[in-house]
């Protein structure tokens, strides 16, 4: 009997610390997801602004987020004045190159370009295509999205130019 009496203490005990560590568990999971919450809220307040530049009624030409030491400028579909498409493309990089350097960011600093040209041609692509590498070099050019479509909000325009921009602070 005093064995039995034994084991049953024992196994109550063993039983009890379970549970003591159960309720451990518990707790320092809990801190632990409440201070990873409360580092990332933190983080997120903390973790970027935005400076909109040139903004107007309807939308901004550019906005500049910041984070930590990098400044993403993200400008608006630009379009470009002029007779034909080599005129208005040339423009149209010279929008781009004001906003830029509003935000303090050169042509160069383009890291992403979508661009739309109305009732694309192969002509036109090409004049594109020279007048971007006589404006941006020939090398490491920004990541290009060319999209062929039938026409702009401005129904003289025959290009609009998107940029995005990444410098260091």
């Amino acid at each position: 009997m005093g064995i039995k009496r034994e084991r049953k203490k024992r196994n109550s005990l063993i039983k009890l610390m379970a549970i003591k560590v159960k309720k451990m568990k518990k707790y320092f999971i809990s801190i632990l997801i409440l201070l990873f919450a409360a580092s990332c809220n933190s983080k997120m307040q903390t973790a970027f602004n935005k400076e909109f530049i040139h903004a107007g009624t309807a939308y901004s030409k550019a906005v500049v987020v910041n984070s930590g030491n990098v400044r993403t400028v993200y400008v608006a579909g630009l379009t470009g004045d002029g007779a034909d498409f080599e005129a208005q493309t040339r423009s149209a990089f010279n929008n781009i190159k004001i906003e830029l350097e509003a935000a303090g960011a050169t042509l160069k600093d383009i890291v992403k370009m979508n661009i739309y040209i109305v009732e694309i041609k192969n002509d036109r692509v090409d004049i594109f295509r020279a007048v971007r590498k006589e404006i941006l070099g020939e090398k490491e050019m920004p990541a290009s999205t060319i999209v062929g479509i039938s026409a702009l909000a401005s129904k003289e325009k025959l290009i609009e130019i998107e940029a995005v921009a990444v410098i260091k602070k």
